[in-house]
């Protein structure tokens, strides 16, 4: 399937490949580049309890969706696509949902493994393709994917995956970039992505709230809005990333909320089957 919604962040995504996508997050599993301790502790109890900390005080929103959803379906089957090193699903699992979770990446998968184990928690995990999920259908009450489905091959057919596998009145929740984000704004300005101390993905889709609306257009019920209007400092190294950390963060944030909220970085849309 050729995506027909939504654009790319940076020339030339469309000529990259899935394999592409998956070698990149595995050398770059997200959310270890918080980690400030020796590599080779990525993965201990050290690291999980200082990331585990990071996250929770940084990607607040997140969070919050989970509890508000998790009470909706008590006990319920839920899927997360791209559950990375774990971070959501360990809370999801937190909350007595039955959580499975997958990826592309062993190696995310393997730090995902050893997270829920830290938090003698217990979850599914399995390697697999968004766009090819290996589930029958209506087997999840429901779906969360945070931040994940912008960085795959067909975006539209990870959607159409995500209302396949998802009982009738099951949710969705999916996060994706915001066209018009401080962020985003930034990154294009800067033409650098504050958010990886790495080069940044090889795929990248961003959708303004039309577009999001078009997207998923196939469910009963879409719910669109913006969240993630904090800004937070960038584990980027130099002068750049110093101006970004010391000068626009601090302003930024300084603003009103009712004006950060029209440039939140994280469109989150709320689905039902």
């Amino acid at each position: 399937m050729t995506d027909t919604i939504g654009t790319f962040l940076w020339k030339g995504s469309e000529e990259k490949t899935i394999d592409q996508v998956r070698d990149y997050w595995t050398e770059n599993v997200n959310t270890t580049q918080f980690w400030s301790g020796d590599p080779r502790k990525i993965g201990s109890p050290e690291f999980f309890d200082q990331v585990a900390a990071f996250i929770k005080k940084n990607y607040e929103h997140r969070y919050r969706l989970i509890d508000r959803e998790a009470q909706k379906y008590p006990q319920g089957k839920m899927l997360e696509i791209g559950c990375g090193a774990g971070w959501e699903l360990v809370y999801w699992a937190s909350k007595g949902l039955d959580a499975t979770g997958i990826d592309l990446s062993a190696t995310a998968l393997e730090l995902a493994r050893r997270n829920l184990a830290h938090n003698d928690l217990k979850a599914e995990l399995r390697q697999a393709n968004a766009e090819e999920l290996p589930f029958e259908n209506n087997t999840f009450d429901i779906v969360a994917s945070l931040g994940v489905l912008h960085q795959t091959r067909s975006t539209q057919k990870a959607i159409a995956e995500v209302k396949r596998v998802l009982k009738p009145g099951g949710e969705g929740i999916i996060t994706l970039y915001y066209k018009y984000s401080w962020k985003i704004l930034l990154s294009k300005f800067a033409r650098v992505n504050f958010e990886f101390s790495h080069q940044d993905a090889p795929i990248t889709r961003l959708y303004d709230k039309k577009e999001l609306k078009l997207l998923f257009s196939d469910f009963n019920s879409v719910q669109v809005f913006l969240d993630y209007i904090k800004a937070t400092k960038s584990p980027r190294k130099g002068f750049l990333a110093g101006l970004f950390n010391n000068i626009f963060v601090p302003l930024y944030n300084a603003l009103p909320t009712l004006i950060r909220r029209n440039f939140g970085h994280a469109a989150v849309v709320i689905v039902t089957r």
